[in-house]
């Protein structure tokens, strides 16, 4: 069926399903494959046609292929990730020993029901002429295409939506409340989302800290090092270094400003107080 002429629930059942291919669910999100599952295609190839994958990604619902060129090993490749995460790089075809014969043409194993091939970034495209990455029909097979255009229209979204997030949650840090809304559109084109653990040392003081930070949910504890005496039973006085609380630091509060701008070390060690994510510029995009 077309998108156009699916039901809601439909829908909801072409979800579900894409929520079972793993080279999807293990790099796009739940919310990202629902807006896919809307506009994902089904189609017909009868046997001996070559289906060429430079344009989407493919699932094979029914019937055998086999891959005529080489492997497209990026399924999705994202240069600017939105959190601490890398993305990972898949083989887009799934191979099955079932599905091995030696009799059959081509290149590399047989695919069959639920294996996967093409890709979602639209720069395949580019590569067409040389590099075209397609299968063949050994059989009449029925096809899920997602369009490689839709998730960069998704994309574009996602980082215009995340874009104002962040412009938002600058604007709002006090030391950038005055400022005018296109130098903090400037500042966002270097940020990119970062998440810490509880207890997750920042920058310790005496360091120089290599970004600088807005927090946008969580917080951070603020100690100073203090170095004091003590004199045991031995009587000889020895010189003991503890770190005292001094505060914290809350969503909408940025710092490392002037350690990055400067390059002056911090006087404190800051330390997350729960699970904390940030928005952050690296000194080297400063």
């Amino acid at each position: 069926l077309r998108p156009i002429h699916r039901t809601l629930s439909e829908h909801n059942i072409v979800w579900k399903m894409l929520k079972t291919i793993p080279d999807l669910t293990s790099q796009l999100l739940d919310e990202h494959l629902k807006i896919l599952s809307k506009n994902v295609t089904s189609e017909t190839w009868i046997k001996g046609s070559t289906v060429i994958g430079n344009d989407g990604f493919y699932i094979i619902l029914k019937g055998l292929a086999r891959p005529q060129t080489q492997i497209y090993k990026n399924l999705i490749e994202e240069h600017d990730s939105t959190t601490s995460f890398i993305p990972q790089s898949f083989h887009s075809f799934d191979f099955s020993e079932e599905f091995r014969n030696p009799l059959l043409t081509g290149v590399g194993p047989m695919l069959g029901q639920w294996s996967t091939f093409g890709t979602l970034e639209v720069a395949a495209h580019i590569e067409s002429e040389t590099k075209e990455y397609s299968v063949v029909t050994e059989e009449d097979c029925e096809i899920l295409k997602i369009p490689a255009n839709n998730f960069a229209k998704l994309k574009a979204e996602k980082t215009k939506l995340e874009n104002q997030q962040k412009v938002k949650l600058i604007h709002k840090c006090p030391y950038y409340v005055e400022w005018p809304t296109l130098s903090i559109y400037e500042l966002v084109t270097f940020t990119k989302w970062k998440k810490f653990p509880p207890g997750h040392v920042i920058v310790e003081s005496g360091n120089i800290i290599s970004f600088v930070a807005y927090i946008n949910s969580g917080y951070c504890k603020i100690y100073r090092n203090i170095i004091g005496f003590s004199k045991p039973q031995s009587r000889k006085v020895k010189k003991i270094q503890k770190l005292v609380y001094m505060g914290r630091l809350n969503e909408k509060e940025s710092f490392g400003e002037i350690s990055v701008l400067l390059q002056v070390p911090f006087t404190c060690t800051i330390v997350t107080g729960k699970d904390v994510e940030m928005a952050i510029i690296e000194d080297k995009d400063l």
